[in-house]
C-alpha cells in the first residue's frame, strides 16, 4: 500500500459563508479495485483516478462539488478546497472566491501604502494668519453649532482627498462637530 499527499491549498482567509480547508491534501491508496484519491478530511470522500483526474482538470476553470455530508459540502475551485452549509451553487462560490481575492490585494495594497509613508511625515501646520483670517471669518465660534469652546481648524475637504489648505477650504469646528464629521465631505 503506497499512501503520498499531494497538498492542496493556501492560507485560509475566514469567511461566514465559505470556508478554505488550510490543510486539504489527497492521498493515494492501492485498494482491491484499484486506485483511490482520498481526501484528508473526510475518509469517506474518496474517488477512482479517472473520476479524481476529471474533477482536477474541471475545477481549474469552475468550482467542483467534491463532497456531501448532511449539509456540509467540499468544493475544490483552483487547487484549494471550500466547504459550506447553505447550499451554494458553483457561481455562489466563484463569487465568493473571487470577493475574498479582492479583498485580500486591497489589504496588501493598504498595507504597502502604510509603509511607503515616512514614519512620523506629519504635515506643515496652518500659518498664523491664515488662522487668523479663518477665526475672524467665522467669528470665533464652531460654523456647525455655534459653540465657543473647544474649537479646532478643520479642512472642509480632507487633505487626504486633495483638499488645499486655504482659507475657503478651512472652518472652525468644536471637537464633538469635528469628530462627527470625521475624515468625510463636509
Amino acid at each position: 500500500m503506497q499512501r503520498r499527499l499531494q497538498p492542496v491549498g493556501r492560507p485560509a482567509y475566514g469567511a461566514a459563508m465559505l470556508r478554505e480547508v488550510a490543510d486539504a491534501a489527497f492521498s493515494r491508496r492501492l485498494t482491491p479495485v484499484g486506485w483511490r484519491y482520498e481526501a484528508s478530511w473526510d475518509d469517506a470522500a474518496s474517488w477512482a483516478t479517472r473520476r479524481f483526474r476529471a474533477l482536477q482538470a474541471r475545477q481549474l476553470d469552475e468550482p467542483v462539488e467534491l463532497h456531501a455530508a448532511g449539509r456540509r459540502r467540499w468544493w475544490l475551485f483552483e487547487d484549494r478546497v471550500f466547504w459550506e452549509d447553505e447550499g451554494l451553487t458553483a457561481a455562489d462560490v466563484r463569487a465568493l472566491v473571487r470577493e475574498r481575492e479582492l479583498r485580500a490585494r486591497r489589504r496588501l495594497e493598504r498595507a504597502h501604502a502604510v509603509a511607503a509613508a515616512a514614519p512620523g511625515a506629519r504635515r506643515e501646520p496652518v500659518p498664523a494668519e491664515l488662522r487668523r483670517a479663518v477665526w475672524e471669518r467665522d467669528g470665533g465660534a464652531c460654523v456647525s453649532c455655534g459653540a465657543r469652546f473647544d474649537l479646532q481648524y478643520d479642512h472642509v475637504i480632507p487633505v487626504a482627498l486633495g483638499g488645499a489648505t486655504t482659507a475657503a477650504n478651512l472652518q472652525v469646528l468644536c471637537a464633538p462637530c469635528n469628530r462627527r464629521k470625521g475624515a468625510g465631505l463636509g
